[in-house]
């Protein structure tokens, strides 16, 4: 089950915490399978693995739980559903009027729910729709809305530190401070980026914007982020909503020559939208993350020139997120 939960890395022993988390995951659940059989048809199964060579062993194994070996990256899983056995979502979007959405639904297709553990940042994104979920304008979220995931994440966090015999600190909250963001900015509807972050005064440069706060959430492992997208997807109806929390989480690290970490902001922060200096077909910059003569990003934000009353905020991603790191995360 390890070679064939995680790859050949992992053959001879060597695991990292992160390929233990999803090992302990596939574990739990093909032990739970297993003790659902019944008496009569464990001995069946036992007589007839007696009979049978070892290699027929592994392809009866690979039949019953579902467990073949991938590979690795993930995603690659030479998986398909069969035309019978299609989920009625994936079929109609096979059919879309939309080449995005039906291409999406193509990858769904051959990404196996049983493998959900290995999935990278790229399958979450398609196996929770979020390209059908994105194709019209996501509404801005009530304050009930961020209430209830904040509460979804503390009751994840509770039962998490209860999985797995080696327990780490998995995810934690960046800070106690609090700080209110709608006396600088508000969400709003910004045309083509979507949701956006609107000014609601002056703000001189120099200002600062706003900073993570008790909000902002880290995650040392990307399967605890992976697996908390999941516990979002079981408990609210709008699968967008997975897919918000999904594109509003990046990866970074804390301090120089630090480990990475997934980061994701359960506030309207989440909304701030990208802005580039110098390239065409972008808006400028007016956010930056520090002040400018700061050696890094520590998550505080100023405003970069000048920013007036209705003007949107805007800030290069590039400044405090590592754009291609989802790997690094395990994803």
């Amino acid at each position: 089950l390890w070679k064939k939960a995680l790859g050949g890395d992992v053959v001879k022993g060597v695991m990292s915490y992160e390929q233990f988390l999803v090992f302990w995951e596939l574990a739990s659940e093909w032990l739970e399978h297993d003790y659902e059989k019944d008496d009569e048809s464990r001995d069946e199964e036992e007589d007839s693995e007696d009979e049978d060579s070892a290699d027929d062993e592994e392809e009866d194994d690979e039949e019953d739980y579902g467990f073949v070996y991938h590979g690795i990256p993930a995603g690659e899983t030479g998986f398909k559903f069969a035309d019978e056995d299609l989920p009625e979502d994936i079929r109609a979007d096979l059919e879309s009027d939309d080449e995005d959405i039906r291409n999406e639904a193509a990858r769904r297709r051959t990404l196996d729910p049983e493998m959900w553990a290995r999935f990278s940042y790229w399958d979450l994104h398609d196996f929770f729709g979020c390209e059908k979920a994105f194709d019209s304008p996501r509404p801005l979220w009530t304050d009930q809305q961020w209430y209830d995931v904040w509460d979804l994440y503390h009751e994840f966090i509770e039962e998490d530190k209860k999985d797995g015999p080696f327990t780490k600190v998995r995810a934690y909250q960046f800070s106690k401070d609090y700080m209110d963001l709608s006396q600088n900015a508000i969400p709003f509807q910004s045309g083509g980026k979507g949701r956006g972050l609107q000014a609601v005064r002056d703000i001189k440069a120099g200002e600062m914007v706003f900073k993570a706060t008790n909000n902002t959430i880290v995650f040392n492992y990307g399967h605890t982020w992976r697996k908390l997208l999941f516990a979002i997807n079981e408990r609210f109806a709008d699968p967008g909503i997975t897919c918000d929390m999904h594109v509003w989480s990046w990866v970074q690290d804390l301090y120089d020559g630090g480990p990475m970490k997934v980061v994701m902001d359960l506030d309207s922060g989440s909304l701030l939208n990208e802005g580039r200096e110098d390239v065409e077909g972008w808006e400028l910059p007016n956010v930056q993350c520090g002040l400018p003569d700061a050696t890094r990003c520590d998550m505080d934000y100023y405003a970069y020139r000048d920013i007036k009353k209705g003007d949107e905020l805007l800030i290069d991603y590039n400044e405090f997120a590592f754009l291609d790191s989802w790997p690094d995360m395990g994803l």
